[in-house]
């Protein structure tokens, strides 16, 4: 009997020790957080008041039947960090706001409408009629949101200080935001427009961003994904009011500003030492909208849905109570609304930058970021 105890209590021991091992293993496995726009949005304006404007849970925004309903993405299906996750073999990552989900492989903050300043479509001016009560989340509130999950996941992980420092450290931060600051935060934003001038402004949003990527490099960030901002100038939203010719004020600005803010994280890296993948997202979209059979697409410049020329204008879904059309096939198209893509470019945005396949994707790949070990820096001399 006594050696029946014996056993029991050692086979019990190697199972603790096994459950043990595997916790840590898991605390260990890099974790993926989301900061920006629509662009990354994965549902977190289901969860405020907002308006359909900036809200994409209902059809046809997800409609592909990936989902068995629309998820609050702005597509017709999956969005990149999706994708990414998927590369990185990490379950899909839900929205901070979601009610009980689970953190502990990372969170999404995008909100759909948010800009890089807090005052970027908060709606309180009242510039755009419809637009007045909306809400969306800023990039200042998501960082906020993050300090306070960060402290909060890492007690339920039961990781000491150490081991936070380092899941920290080896975890990937992915920004996608700036793309509303111009339109909304600024030309048609009175008070800023008279208060900068152009230049001011574009070099503006390139110190804030930059500011917040220090902020989250203060509470252990090492690794970051930063995509520059979409073709302000070619979307279709902006081509249906200029009979489909970009604008060339939004093109110069998005240029100017991607180049500014490449030249930052060179700086950044230099400074305070981090890693990141700078993505080109411009010359991504420009790739396939000159040369769009390449990448087995054939609709380069019209949105698969909306109205108007290029259905170009906003109306996707029936926003606002208005008349639209839809295409059937989203995956030869460039564009699923008047201003975000379909599935299939995103899957294309998420391979080119796990793989660094082409120009677009510098210095890095977004593979070698999940697998470098940044939290070997000197934490403690920060």
């Amino acid at each position: 009997m006594a050696r029946l105890l014996s056993l029991f209590l050692s086979l019990l021991s190697l199972t603790d020790s096994g459950r043990h091992r595997r916790h840590e293993e898991a605390s260990r496995t890099p974790a993926l957080f989301i900061f920006g726009d629509s662009t990354v949005d994965c549902g977190t304006n289901n969860f405020i008041n907002t308006t359909d404007t900036f809200r994409a849970n209902y059809f046809p925004y997800g409609y592909n039947g990936y989902f068995p309903r629309s998820t609050g993405r702005f597509s017709d299906g999956r969005v990149s960090p999706d994708f990414i996750a998927e590369h990185a073999k990490l379950p899909l990552i839900p929205p901070f706001l979601q009610p009980s989900a689970d953190f502990s492989h990372g969170a999404n903050f995008a909100s759909g409408g948010a800009g890089i300043l807090s005052t970027t479509n908060q709606g309180s001016s009242g510039l755009i009629k419809l637009l007045e009560n909306a809400q969306v989340v800023d990039l200042k509130t998501q960082l906020n949101q993050f300090k306070s999950l960060k402290d909060n996941i890492t007690k339920q992980m039961q990781l000491g200080s150490v081991e936070a420092q380092t899941w920290l450290g080896s975890s990937v931060y992915y920004f996608s935001v700036g793309n509303n600051d111009f339109f909304a935060g600024y030309l048609l934003n009175n008070e800023i427009l008279e208060k900068y001038t152009i230049d001011e402004f574009r070099q503006l949003l390139v110190e804030e961003l930059s500011t917040a990527i220090q902020v989250l490099h203060e509470e252990g960030a090492r690794k970051f994904i930063i995509t520059s901002l979409v073709d302000l100038g070619c979307l279709p939203s902006v081509r249906t009011y200029y009979n489909g010719s970009c604008l060339e004020i939004a093109v110069n600005f998005t240029f100017a500003y991607n180049l500014a803010m490449e030249q930052s994280l060179v700086n950044l890296a230099s400074a305070i030492g981090i890693s990141y993948v700078w993505f080109d997202l411009t010359g991504f979209l420009r790739m396939r909208m000159n040369n769009p059979e390449k990448y087995g697409l054939t609709h380069p410049t019209d949105a698969c849905c909306g109205s108007g020329l290029l259905r170009g204008l906003d109306t996707c879904g029936g926003k606002n109570g208005s008349s639209y059309s839809l295409c059937w096939d989203p995956w030869t198209h460039v564009w699923f609304d008047a201003s975000h893509s379909p599935e299939v470019v995103h899957q294309q945005i998420a391979e080119t930058l796990w793989e660094g396949k082409d120009s677009t994707v510098r210095p890095t790949s977004v593979k070698m970021l999940f697998h470098e070990d940044r939290h070997m820096l000197p934490y403690e001399s920060q």
